[in-house]
């Protein structure tokens, strides 16, 4: 049985899927079951996942789920500002939907590829300033911190 906060997460994605098929198809993409399989799930995971491991999730419901529609649906959902693509400065990339979620900034672990999420108000108020001194009005932003998370750096002293 459902919780209701599982029921308001399913109806809440359904919403935004609603509002991915709306804006693709307003822009001319086609609306397979395939794509809107991969929006769903790309809506319903709360984690930062790897375009394989959304492939992975897709094919257990539908084994027919091609690579290429999940890369390609992946880039336009990017550029269409409903998912954020994080290069985790191994050449890999997580993505994480950001549709109806709040702004935050990523610090990522050099070491175990971990992400860890944090809003810090004063870094915001900063670069609203920095923006405001040269005339530039922020659309949008994204901040990533690139180092060791403190479980690695435990371990770096134990060796």
């Amino acid at each position: 049985m459902a919780t209701s906060g599982q029921s308001q997460r399913a109806t809440k994605s359904g919403k935004e899927a609603a509002i991915v098929e709306r804006t693709l198809r307003e822009s001319g993409f086609r609306w397979t079951s395939q794509r809107a399989l991969i929006v769903c799930e790309a809506l319903a995971t709360h984690d930062h996942f790897t375009a394989e491991e959304l492939l992975d999730l897709c094919r257990k419901k539908d084994p027919k789920v091609s690579r290429a529609t999940v890369y390609r649906t992946l880039t336009v959902l990017e550029d269409k500002g409903f998912v954020e693509g994080l290069d985790t400065g191994d050449g890999g990339r997580r993505f994480e939907h950001v549709l109806g979620h709040e702004h935050h900034d990523h610090m990522v672990c050099n070491e175990c590829e971990k992400i860890l999420e944090f809003r810090d108000d004063e870094l915001e108020r900063r670069q609203e300033l920095a923006a405001k001194r040269v005339g530039f009005r922020i659309q949008r932003h994204s901040l990533r911190l690139y180092g060791t998370c403190k479980q690695c750096q435990k371990e770096q002293r134990k060796k």
